[in-house]
């Protein structure tokens, strides 16, 4: 223990993040309770609270995790000098390796994040996961030059991408049997049609 005690504190809550993104994977956010986190990151639960408030708090810290991740994924597949279209199917691309490296974290950048800073109920990393996903926002707005409706526009490329991407994963064998492609080459041709719609 007195390792730890020499550690920063970031490096703490990343161990406890780590113990509890393992367990949600394997058991479901909802299941696993604090007592679990912490004996899997070899901690106290006393300890445990020192770091994190609560499993609130740890699901928050994933969530700005997997924003953050999902930021660098889509500025890594795009540019400024390519075409529209390259950078909508690059952002696809994007998008597809990140549900395949990190499918826990795919859901939680599409679930309900707090958008509520006036009460002090909140989370510092709740409002770092808001602002990382206005910056996701603003570059998208800018790299496909969009207006006032930039904010409808991006939405609906996140609902269909997502949607898509996730609908494919839970229907791999029926696309197979329906279409004899591949999942990734149905993903692609799909890409391509949503292009055009979005």
């Amino acid at each position: 223990m007195g390792r730890r005690i020499k550690e920063e504190p970031i490096v703490h809550r990343e161990r406890i993040a780590t113990a509890a993104s393992e367990l949600f994977k394997e058991h479901g956010t909802t299941k696993v309770t604090v007592n679990d986190i912490a004996k899997k990151a070899g901690y106290s639960k006393a300890t445990l609270y020192t770091y994190f408030e609560n499993k609130d708090e740890i699901v928050s810290y994933l969530a700005l995790k997997s924003m953050s991740l999902l930021k660098d994924e889509i500025i890594k597949n795009t540019d400024e000098s390519k075409t529209d279209k390259e950078n909508f199917l690059g952002i696809c691309k994007g998008l597809l390796k990140y549900y395949k490296k990190y499918p826990m974290y795919f859901d939680f950048a599409q679930d309900t994040i707090n958008v509520d800073f006036s009460e002090n109920k909140f989370y510092n990393t709740d409002l770092d996961t808001y602002i990382v996903g206005q910056e996701i926002s603003a570059y998208i707005k800018k790299l496909f030059k969009l207006g006032d409706e930039a904010f409808v526009t991006t939405f609906a490329m996140w609902g269909s991408l997502c949607g898509v991407i996730k609908l494919a994963a839970n229907k791999e064998a029926f696309i197979k049997k329906e279409t004899s492609k591949s999942k990734e080459a149905f993903l692609s041709d799909v890409f391509n049609i949503l292009y055009k719609v979005v």
